[in-house]
């Protein structure tokens, strides 16, 4: 049968102290990383969303176009470029509201793998007290 083997630990509870820092440290960076990750997550999202929005746009624009008469067009685009040469200097400002809905689901969606990062770092950081 297989022998068994012990060595003696010097210091055990410093040894312990060290594990569990550690393990804390790692916890931490996985915490970060999720965190992260819900980040590219709802940039994804907001590109979907206003890719969709720049969809309705252009749509709303070609029906605009085909109710018009394509002389207004024509006069329309001539004052668009003689605009423009003078104005291509100046940059204009963009701003975007976020719905009650969309806030309504950020709310409701709760990362499970963040919340149990957070109560094992909670555990890990007991015991450390606990050996001080």
């Amino acid at each position: 049968m297989a022998e068994d083997f012990f060595r003696r630990i010097e210091n055990p509870n410093d040894i312990r102290r060290r594990v569990l820092e550690s393990s804390k440290e790692i916890i931490q960076n996985l915490k970060s990383y999720q965190k992260i990750l819900k980040i590219r997550e709802q940039k994804s999202e907001k590109i979907k969303e206003l890719k969709l929005r720049l969809k309705e746009i252009n749509i709303f624009l070609d029906k605009l176009k085909d109710e018009f008469p394509t002389e207004l067009i024509s006069k329309f685009e001539e004052e668009k470029k003689k605009k423009e040469k003078p104005s291509r200097k100046k940059k204009g400002q963009k701003g975007k509201k976020t719905s009650k809905k969309q806030a309504v689901k950020k709310k409701i969606i709760e990362p499970s793998e963040l919340t149990k990062l957070e109560s094992a770092l909670s555990s890990i950081e007991s015991k450390l007290k606990t050996l001080s």
